[in-house]
C-alpha cells in the first residue's frame, strides 16, 4: 500500500486510507493539537542530541537521540499530511508553489 519512497500525493492517498480504516479522528483541531505534541517531542529529542553532542560522557545516547528524533519527525510529517487532507489541501501542489514562490522572496530579519 506504501511504497519505499512515496510522493506527498501517496502519503495522502495512504493517510486517508490508514484513518479510515484506524477510525482515527478527522477533526481538524484536535489534529493540530496532536500535532504541536509531536513537535513538542522533536523539541524534546532535539535537546537529548544536543546534550549527546557536548557531553563526551553522553555519547552512547547519541544514536538513541537521532533514532527517536527520525521517529517524532515522521510522526509530525503525518499530522501534517493528515490535516491536509481533512482541509482538502492538495500538499505536493502546495508545497511546490510555494518553494518557487519562496524562491523569489527577500527574506529579511
Amino acid at each position: 500500500m506504501l511504497s519505499d519512497r512515496p510522493t506527498l500525493r501517496e502519503c495522502q492517498t495512504f493517510h486517508r486510507w490508514l484513518d479510515k480504516e484506524k477510525g482515527f479522528s478527522q477533526d481538524l483541531p484536535v489534529n493540530v493539537m496532536l500535532l504541536v505534541e509531536e513537535v513538542g517531542e522533536v523539541a524534546k529529542e532535539v535537546r537529548r542530541l544536543q546534550k549527546a553532542q557536548a557531553d563526551p560522557q553522553l555519547a552512547a545516547q547519541e544514536s538513541e537521540a537521532l533514532l527517536h528524533l527520525r521517529e517524532e519527525l515522521a510522526d509530525c510529517l503525518a499530522f501534517i499530511v493528515k490535516l491536509s487532507n481533512y482541509a482538502g489541501v492538495d500538499l505536493e501542489t502546495a508545497y511546490v508553489e510555494k518553494m518557487r514562490y519562496n524562491m523569489g522572496r527577500e527574506w529579511r530579519e
